[in-house]
């Protein structure tokens, strides 16, 4: 096996461009990777085919017989011979910018004891999860910001929960007056109750969920705490656990779509330990809290770092959430009918930008790409999405001022150019303040036919916004906004009454509604925001302006997006790119050109996460 150090040198050189973008003064942008400088256009194929099968021994065969071309699920590596061993099949891999790990609730006593938490952490056994469930490709991991994360300060931490330290975590336990009951032999609560702890994870992974979940109760039994495994639908815990509801530990992973950790202000912030569809774990510490407006508000890098690295430790210290595993990505695809896959840090192989730009060996356009998903979409509400394989839909239809490159830098897709002004460049900004001036793409347009202008960026922060009050999470990424409007057709203008580092990924990644659609006043409206049901409900509109638009489906069989012709970037030709290199944005404004503003942000920009308004709810998956 390979020692830990060993580990982290292989796992570095995954990523190593990547976490340089947040640790390095020098920005590594997107000249640095190959893929096509024309990534923006697309697609070149007619329709991809989402296919629900459930089986992970079912896609593997479906990919051998070309009945699909590729997995948006990763394979467990017990398939990596025969995958490998075939020559229509390709395999991509990459350490995950993400992880397995237990949600611990921390409202709930005695698991409100910070201590009963370390203590569980310490008896639970990572490096037997690396060994027997994973196979080796995995490795141990104890922040919560992923390891491929610059942020993340994994090998700075002066302690770690690798292996199983049962005593001691029955020494805190005795410490803490956990005292056994001689009679049933399991540890009572301080104030002399029985109590039990019962680790949730989807019935449809009994290997690895339910495998991890079963080490968790092992250690658990070595602290002589009474606990058990509970098979569970994973739609139906991840539901109870955005609405704050009952359960004690439940186990799923979580994916990262940026090198960003803003979310650290909202995931686990006290204040969102009841509002809905945050903090999942009910966590509220007072020291944790007291770094979170350093990390929001701080323009430097120094001033970030330590801030992220205070609430790294302290997460670490009172354990609401148990990093089991971080593991490697593979996922497999055919390479006999279509060529021009897109590796990407964030979305892997089977991401965006292989949608736009997958077409046919032999030159020839068009063509059906079958893809498996291993769960039916949940939702097709952009507000609302709890599923990877809702969002792997969604992401093709929705456009945004920006997109996560493949190497997670902004890559612009409506925005022609970016000036970003405080109250030193330009007078005219409040003190305090940082406005930014977004020039938009003049042949847009929504799939009725519909112009798309800035009025529509502008809208859509305003609707995130005025919808708050009704429940609507997008509001909270907004944070500070304090204005949105667009003084010509093609200008937005977004501002924010605070300065941050992070006030760029705050609105550039959202996906941009149509506001003929979605206004107040003769559309779904700001309270309408969770009741709109697309595609799921015939009589919802479902206006949107991505590079596919939906066309058809079976519930629980298949869901079809085909080619929008109207897209912008559309190809104007049949031929199709094999030129790799970069693109940046076009602006040369005055104050804060793209390039520039790349630079202000360190390539750390973007929330983690996948869903509600172009992403800021971690990405949750099985």
């Amino acid at each position: 096996m390979l020692t830990d150090r060993n580990k982290r040198i292989i796992a570095f050189t995954f990523v190593a461009a990547f976490v340089f973008m947040a640790v390095s003064p020098a920005l590594v942008t997107t000249a640095d990777a190959a893929f096509p400088s024309d990534l923006n256009v697309g697609p070149y194929v007619d329709k991809f085919v989402f296919k629900v099968i459930a089986n992970q021994d079912q896609r593997i065969l479906a990919l051998q017989a070309g009945e699909i071309e590729m997995d948006n699920s990763f394979f467990d590596p017990v398939h990596l011979p025969v995958l490998d061993a075939d020559p229509d099949i390709d395999i991509f891999s990459a350490l995950r910018n993400g992880y397995g790990h237990i949600t611990i609730n921390c409202r709930d006593y005695p698991l409100n004891i910070s201590g009963f938490r370390r203590a569980f952490a310490y008896a639970y056994d990572k490096t037997r999860v690396t060994v027997e469930i994973m196979d080796g490709f995995s490795q141990e991991q104890d922040s919560l910001v992923p390891y491929p994360n610059g942020w993340c300060i994994e090998d700075d931490m002066p302690y770690h929960y690798y292996t199983a330290q049962v005593d001691i975590g029955n020494r805190i336990l005795d410490r803490l007056g956990f005292d056994i009951d001689p009679v049933s032999g399991f540890r009572n609560a301080p104030d002399g109750s029985p109590f039990n702890v019962v680790i949730e994870y989807a019935s449809s992974s009994p290997e690895i969920a339910g495998g991890t979940a079963q080490i968790g109760v092992d250690a658990l039994l070595d602290l002589h705490v009474n606990a058990e495994t509970r098979a569970a639908d994973f739609n139906e815990y991840i539901s109870r656990l955005d609405s704050h509801g009952d359960y004690d530990m439940v186990f799923f992973a979580l994916n990262f779509g940026s090198n960003d950790v803003d979310w650290l202000a909202r995931e686990y912030w006290s204040e969102n330990a009841d509002v809905p569809y945050q903090n999942p774990c009910n966590f509220a510490n007072a020291s944790y809290d007291a770094w979170r407006n350093q990390l929001l508000y701080s323009t430097t890098y120094e001033d970030i770092y330590e801030a992220s690295y205070n609430m790294q430790m302290i997460l670490m210290e009172n354990v609401p959430r148990l990093v089991v595993y971080e593991n490697t990505y593979m996922q497999g695809y055919r390479n006999d009918v279509f060529t021009g896959h897109v590796p990407d840090l964030g979305s892997y192989i089977s991401g965006p930008w292989t949608f736009r730009k997958i077409h046919k060996i032999d030159g020839t356009p068009g063509g059906t790409v079958p893809i498996a998903i291993s769960q039916e979409p949940d939702s097709f509400n952009i507000f609302t999405i709890t599923s990877a394989y809702s969002i792997a839909i969604a992401e093709e239809l929705w456009p945004s001022l920006y997109k996560y490159s493949p190497d997670l830098t902004p890559w612009p897709e409506l925005a022609e150019n970016l000036v970003t002004d405080t109250h030193d460049t330009n007078p005219d900004v409040p003190v305090g303040h940082t406005r930014f001036t977004i020039d938009i793409i003049q042949n847009a347009t929504w799939n009725d036919g519909t112009p798309l202008t800035a009025e529509d960026v502008a809208f859509t922060y305003t609707y995130a916004f005025e919808s708050g009050p009704y429940g609507n999470p997008g509001a909270a990424v907004l944070g500070d906004l304090v204005a949105a409007y667009a003084p010509t057709p093609f200008r937005a203008i977004i501002e924010f009454g605070t300065e941050s580092y992070w006030h760029f990924s705050n609105f550039a990644f959202f996906w941009i509604i149509p506001k003929h659609i979605f206004n107040d006043v003769d559309g779904i409206g700001y309270a309408g925001w969770n009741t709109w049901n697309p595609v799921f409900d015939p009589a919802e509109p479902h206006v949107n302006s991505g590079p596919f638009t939906f066309t058809d489906y079976e519930a629980g069989e298949f869901y079809e997006i085909s080619a929008n012709e109207d897209y912008f970037y559309y190809p104007q030709e049949t031929e199709t790119s094999t030129g790799t290199g970069t693109g940046t944005g076009t602006g040369t404004g005055t104050t804060t050109t793209f390039n520039a503003m790349l630079a202000i942000v360190a390539g750390a920009v973007g929330a983690a996460v996948v869903i509600l308004v172009g992403g800021f709810v971690l990405l949750r998956q099985k």
